[in-house]
């Protein structure tokens, strides 16, 4: 007798810090959808008794499925990342496991999860990085959102708006490298071997900035796909490094060109347009052409 298939589910991945009232909201969306997902960790950095650390304690008592694990001390954006992959190596997560990755000050978007999972397993396939599309909306730096949580939201999106909705990884990246786009780590769906790679790549990737190309670039990422319905909830704020793209993006940019140089090297068949997208690289560190915002159409919260 055949022993039934487990559904796929990735780990859900949330990172606070200083999260406050956001975190809180963040976390009201994790328990509603937590069900289609193998495993949740909360990855707190600060202080082991700090307000996020009680907000996640209290999240973790009504739940104790839930794994929350803090630094102790502030991290920057990349060595926190750092910490929740150590974690989730240690307790025997495999590199083909998949990562939902979400930021403290969005939520998931649970509607858009049921329309794409067919009985409670996620549309992934090996050798693709998923980005987007996202549910947007906008968010004043000094309060938090208190819309209509019924209105339609705006649908952001990374590839052409007609199409295709998913690309080669070297064609999706010098697309972006030559017109940027709003992209989102949040509500992204990647294996843990890209985020494994990431961290021993040489030269080592500083900043949060563009990480989304980081990621895709990864050995044994071969497309870059979207999801047929945005699976978070993104609050846009005009404080936030992602509310702008300039010269910083442009700097970190520039880790691409080992990645790139790489992949021209181990992928002969495709060498040319790993070529392509590593001189467009070069080209792009003299430029820095304004963001595109593309919205794709409405999508109900």
């Amino acid at each position: 007798m055949t022993s039934p298939v487990s559904p796929i589910k990735p780990i859900l991945v949330c990172m606070s810090w200083r999260g406050g009232q956001r975190f809180a909201r963040c976390l009201r969306s994790i328990e509603e959808s937590r069900h289609h997902f193998s495993r949740v960790i909360i990855s707190v950095t600060g202080s082991i008794d700090g307000p996020d650390m009680k907000v996640a304690r209290d999240f973790q008592r009504d739940d104790s499925s839930i794994e929350v694990i803090c630094t102790g001390v502030e991290l920057p954006t990349m060595k926190h990342q750092s910490f929740w992959l150590t974690y989730l190596l240690t307790t025997k997560a495999g590199p083909d496991e998949w990562v939902y990755w979400l930021a403290y000050d969005d939520e998931v978007r649970l509607r858009g999860i049921e329309a794409i999972t067919d009985e409670g397993s996620w549309p992934l396939r090996q050798g693709t990085a998923y980005f987007g599309p996202w549910a947007l909306r906008h968010e004043q730096p000094d309060h938090l959102w208190s819309g209509d949580p019924t209105a339609m939201v705006e649908s952001w999106t990374s590839f052409p708006k007609d199409g295709p909705f998913q690309l080669p990884v070297a064609e999706w990246i010098s697309q972006q490298l030559k017109q940027p786009t709003y992209m989102q780590m949040s509500g992204s769906v990647n294996p843990l071997s890209s985020f494994i790679s990431l961290h021993k790549n040489w030269p080592r990737k500083r900043g949060p900035m563009r990480i989304e190309m980081a990621i895709a670039a990864q050995p044994g990422i071969s497309t870059v796909a979207e999801f047929t319905e945005p699976v978070s909830i993104i609050y846009g704020r005009s404080d936030s490094d992602r509310a702008s793209y300039g010269r910083a993006a442009r700097l970190e940019d520039v880790h691409l060109l080992g990645t790139l140089g790489k992949r021209c090297v181990k992928s002969l068949p495709e060498a040319s347009t790993y070529a392509s997208a590593l001189l467009t690289a070069l080209r792009a560190r003299r430029s820095e052409p304004g963001e595109e915002w593309r919205v794709r159409g409405m999508v109900t919260p």
